[in-house]
């Protein structure tokens, strides 16, 4: 008799061992991942479906009954954005769906005691930037010819949201080459110059939201002394050079230069004051080639007096005449 009361505590320990272990291996489904966007709205369904009263669990605890065909409403919330009209099928319906509502999610038919479904609910968001936290510049003070590193904030995201940025509202691929871009949220400034003054945004988004902050960089933050401005020019100089275009314009103007200077050789070699005899044609005027690219030989007039002396008959000397 006395040892009665060992053997019931004994029992109720086993007894609730038991059911923990029962309930614990309940669902032995592999959990279904379902992504929600926050504040959103998203309906469970018990499966296979069944008419019989549903208990729905999560994480190991009772949160809802569905009672037959009528749908249960997490914690009685309201939909954000109004009333939303959900079939009356037995679903668990979540509104305004917030980050404590994580976890799994399982149900038990009453009629059968078998488990539906384990649904894995995962949430969607990008929180807020703080107005306390800004984009970082390193330096503090941009200085002409240096590199200029920004570094945008990053608030918690779900899932990993992209960074883009953005400098008087154009994105930085349609400006410029000088900026590059990380995805931890990083924008590199190898020579900062004039050019790049302006108003700086980095956005971070994914598809359940979207944070933002800018900072503005003008002149008045700006350092500039002779050896900031000579990484400038030469950088100026390098970038020029690398241009195509560049390059072709710099070979046009070379040529007509080249042109323009054999023109003005060629008036003044054969410039009307000069004397005459300057315009008898030399040996080197008629057969040089360099004198006219692409001929043969430059074609030089011959003057009218030496073709006249040609025409003209030799006088005949007297021999008695010394």
């Amino acid at each position: 008799m006395g040892h009665f009361p060992h053997y019931l505590v004994l029992l109720l320990i086993l007894m609730i061992a038991l059911s923990e272990t029962i309930h614990t291996l309940a669902p032995k489904k592999a959990p279904t991942e379902r992504l929600v966007p926050i504040g959103s709205t998203t309906a469970l369904e018990c499966e296979p479906y069944t008419s019989s009263n549903v208990t729905w669990y999560r994480d190991k605890h009772v949160i809802a009954t569905v009672e037959g065909h009528k749908n249960a409403i997490l914690n009685e919330r309201k939909p954000r954005g109004g009333e939303e009209r959900i079939p009356e099928i037995g679903f668990l319906v979540i509104f305004d769906v917030q980050k404590e509502d994580e976890g799994n999610y399982y149900c038990q038919r009453e009629n059968d005691s078998k488990w539906g479904e384990v649904f894995q609910l995962k949430i969607a968001y990008v929180d807020e930037i703080s107005q306390n936290e800004k984009i970082k510049l390193e330096p503090n003070v941009p200085t002409l010819g240096r590199s200029l590193v920004l570094h945008c904030p990053i608030p918690k995201a779900y899932p990993p949201p992209k960074v883009t940025w953005t400098v008087n509202s154009l994105p930085i691929s349609h400006i410029s080459s000088d900026y590059v871009a990380f995805p931890n949220g990083t924008l590199i400034i190898s020579h900062f110059s004039y050019h790049h003054f302006g108003y700086f945004e980095c956005n971070i988004n994914n598809f359940a939201g979207h944070a933002s902050t800018n900072t503005f960089i003008d002149s008045r933050e700006l350092v500039a002394n002779l050896e900031s401005l000579k990484p400038t020019f030469v950088n100026g100089c390098s970038a020029a050079l690398r241009s195509s275009l560049f390059m072709f314009l710099l070979g046009c103007l070379i040529t007509s230069g080249a042109v323009l200077i054999y023109l003005i050789c060629a008036v003044c070699l054969l410039k009307p004051g000069r004397p005459r005899r300057v315009l008898r044609p030399t040996f080197w005027s008629r057969t040089d080639p360099r004198l006219a690219p692409g001929f043969r030989k430059a074609v030089v007039p011959l003057p009218d007096c030496f073709v006249n002396a040609r025409m003209l008959t030799p006088p005949v000397q007297n021999p008695l005449i010394t």
